[in-house]
């Protein structure tokens, strides 16, 4: 397939195809932007795409009229209108006389509209969590699946992909060339007591606004922590805002403040040992509290200010001196819940988890109703006693994805559950067979992607078809597990080319040498969508057979470097700097650094691609004591 590039220079309207992207998210969300940019945007995009429409953006408004029925009428006026003009010439690629009568009509409702839109000064919020690193979108999808615009994940990876940060606020910076170790500075570092985010684990993070410069008092990321909370003392799900602070930083000097910190242990022992996950308005958080015997999903309403924690060790119960509020459903009532971290299907209002007893369940009314634990033919039983990762979905076949502590790749479908495959990717029986990590999947190319260290032959990453979850090919990454040693491995990332053309893209994972444990990474290009047999490179990161990573998280920044630089960033459980772990970054001009981090890092989460000072990082926990939240610039670690 042609990459996006070419393809835009063949297809005269390859951007009307971004525009209506964004248009329906819009629509679906009722959200807008005050900046005169994207008023105008709205006003004129939506006229002079007219000029050059494929046959092709019909079906997005063919598909999109079940999200009409959420909209004002207004919006739906200037639907309707252009959905007319667009239906009497659906090739057309210049304007015809006749269609002036209506394209001044829709001028007229889009002015009004867009009117509205500065008047309510409404946004645009971005929320970053687990999800977004496990399932993959490319250029040229929406308008080949306008049904995804029920899938928000969609447009937010739109928004970090797309390089419209080059305008406006959004100007290029230079790129750092520093290599080797970076000095031991950090932006910022908070201490968070007893806890941490759990081992492959991720925090998250909300941008308030997306469309507008950082936001020091609303921007903000939390810490789901592996520790029972104690009111007025150890919390165990934290906050923080004011996050660009650093020497010269957007939001001043010194550390992050505590935005919330509350003691969320409704059993004893409770914690949370899972990665949270965000609303899409970002006003509530949706975890697991894992207890010896029972797993319970919460959904908590949080609050700032007075009453609500001052710091992780200075914590309060949400609804408790405060106007917080925290729901609870006990899903799993005998069973723990160790590495599962639920899914939300945001359409529905839907989540997905699961638990130890090798079960999934369906949780319906997650931000908009009451949690409620959906009936048969839920749970459905996976594997039985065999804990589960988390679940991912692909909006497009229907099938949720999930991998359990035998190496067993399953696919579960939504809408009938009774539909289930599996794929064996470890060697159940062996030495930690287990996928550990939950599955990526291309939902545009139709593949799935687990790894596990050990299939009895080696440690490997195998890609399978997400409609009959056929393998299509398995990828050796060293020797794992095969030794007889345990060598846990995690789930990789797929450079930005891959984003653009999977052909020309690669897929980033973390294994081990071919004889050995010591770290590797190994690098694997595509021939059409199918994952080549050998990896185009490979290198050793660590000469130590104990050292570990943890999962790998990509991001595109265009405003480093003049083309831009595309980061992937690691943790090393051990032996990096002296004795201890470190976290670590490669660019895709093969620029390393690392930056010591007491036994590794939590997975990774990443959040703008802002100029402003301080305001393009990462965020994770650190694994050993002392356990702190921890943010680094994404160039230079710093």
């Amino acid at each position: 397939m042609a990459s996006y590039e070419s393809w835009a220079y063949k297809e005269p309207s390859a951007k009307a195809h971004i525009f209506y992207g964004n248009l329906i998210f819009v629509l679906k969300t009722q959200r807008g932007a005050s900046s005169n940019m994207v008023l105008w945007t709205l006003r004129l995009g939506l006229i002079l795409v007219l000029a050059a429409v494929p046959s092709s953006v019909l079906w997005l408004f063919a598909d999109a009229r079940q999200a009409l029925t959420r909209v004002p009428p207004l919006w739906r006026g200037a639907w309707c209108i252009l959905g007319r003009i667009l239906s009497q010439k659906p090739a057309f690629r210049f304007i015809s006389l006749l269609s002036v009568p209506h394209i001044i009509s829709l001028w007229v409702l889009v002015s009004a509209l867009t009117a509205q839109v500065a008047e309510h000064q409404t946004r645009v919020g971005f929320p970053q969590d687990w999800t977004h690193r496990h399932v993959v979108f490319h250029r040229q999808m929406l308008w080949r699946h306008p049904q995804l615009v029920a899938e928000p994940r969609v447009l937010h990876q739109f928004i970090r992909k797309m390089p419209y940060s080059a305008v406006g606020a959004f100007s290029a910076s230079e790129e750092g060339s520093r290599t080797g170790t970076a000095p031991i500075h950090r932006d910022w570092n908070v201490s968070l007591g007893g806890g941490k985010v759990a081992f492959g684990m991720s925090p998250l993070k909300y941008s308030f606004d997306e469309t507008a410069a950082p936001s020091c008092a609303n921007d903000f990321v939390a810490f789901g922590l592996d520790v029972a909370g104690v009111t007025g003392g150890q919390g165990n799900l934290v906050a923080f805002n004011n996050l660009y602070r650093g020497p010269g930083g957007f939001c001043g000097t010194g550390a992050a403040t505590t935005y919330f910190s509350y003691n969320t242990t409704t059993l004893a022992g409770g914690s949370i040992d899972t990665s949270p996950v965000l609303s899409l308005d970002g006003k509530k958080i949706a975890f697991v509290e894992s207890t010896a015997t029972s797993s319970i999903f919460h959904v908590l309403t949080w609050a700032t200010g007075a009453g609500n924690g001052t710091s992780p060790v200075v914590s309060a119960a949400p609804g408790v001196g405060n106007t917080a509020t925290m729901t609870s459903l006990t899903y799993a009532a005998a069973n723990t819940n160790t590495r599962s971290s639920p899914w939300i299907d945001y359409d529905l209002d839907v989540a997905y988890v699961g638990a130890d007893d090798g079960r999934l369940y369906k949780i319906t009314g997650v931000f908009n109703g009451t949690p409620t634990l959906a009936g048969a033919p839920w749970p459905v039983l996976i594997n039985n006693n065999r804990r589960l990762t988390g679940p991912v979905l692909d909006q497009l076949t229907g099938n949720i994805f999930v991998g359990d502590a035998r190496g067993i790749l399953w696919s579960v479908n939504a809408n009938a559950p009774a539909t289930i495959r599996s794929l064996n990717v470890g060697l159940p029986g062996a030495t930690t067979p287990a996928i550990f990590d939950p599955p990526i999947v291309d939902v545009d190319k139709g593949t799935v992607f687990a790894v596990s260290s050990n299939d009895g032959t080696s440690a490997v990453v195998v890609q399978a078809d997400t409609t009959t979850l056929a393998q299509l090919r398995r990828g050796r990454i060293g020797q794992g597990s095969t030794g007889g040693f345990t060598a846990n491995l995690y789930g990789g990332a797929f450079s930005n080319d891959y984003f653009n053309n999977p052909a020309s893209g690669s897929l980033f994972l973390c294994g081990t040498g071919a004889a050995d444990t010591t770290p590797w990474r190994y690098s694997f290009g595509f021939t059409g969508r199918i994952l080549n047999a050998n990896p185009s490179s490979s290198g050793q990161i660590l000469n130590f057979i104990d050292s570990r990573c943890s999962p790998i998280t990509e991001f595109f920044n265009p405003n480093i470097g003049a083309a831009g630089t595309d980061f992937f960033f690691w943790g090393m459980t051990s032996n990096c700097v002296a004795a201890v772990g470190c976290i670590m970054s490669r660019t895709n001009s093969g620029v390393v650094l690392t930056v010591s981090e007491s036994d590794g890092t939590s997975s990774i989460i990443v959040d703008n691609i802002s100029t402003a000072a301080h305001a393009s990082s990462i965020y994770f926990s650190t694994e050993g004591p002392p356990r702190r939240a921890v943010k680094l610039t994404q160039n230079g670690l710093q």
